[in-house]
């Protein structure tokens, strides 16, 4: 744009990554940044999905909002 610009990336195929900057920051750094960002935050994704996965497979840690019904959301809101 004329005053911000924007950079959009995909972060493990999971995330969208939106960083919006302007005309202080050049595009260069920006991407390299997003990359080392990126990076990290695949490490940390890939990191959560395993333990999910395995605390599905072991039948533990169930989910906080489980116990949640609909008649709960609807007191909220009464």
């Amino acid at each position: 744009g004329e005053k911000d610009n924007i950079h959009i990336s995909i972060v493990a195929q999971r995330v969208i990554l939106v960083v919006i900057f302007d005309h202080r920051s050049s595009l260069g750094l920006v991407r390299l940044r997003v990359k080392k960002a990126s990076d990290e935050l695949g490490v940390i994704f890939e990191e959560l999905a395993a333990k999910t996965e395995e605390a599905e497979k072991s039948g533990g840690a169930d989910s906080p909002f489980a116990e949640i019904t609909d008649d709960d959301i609807d007191n909220l809101f009464s």
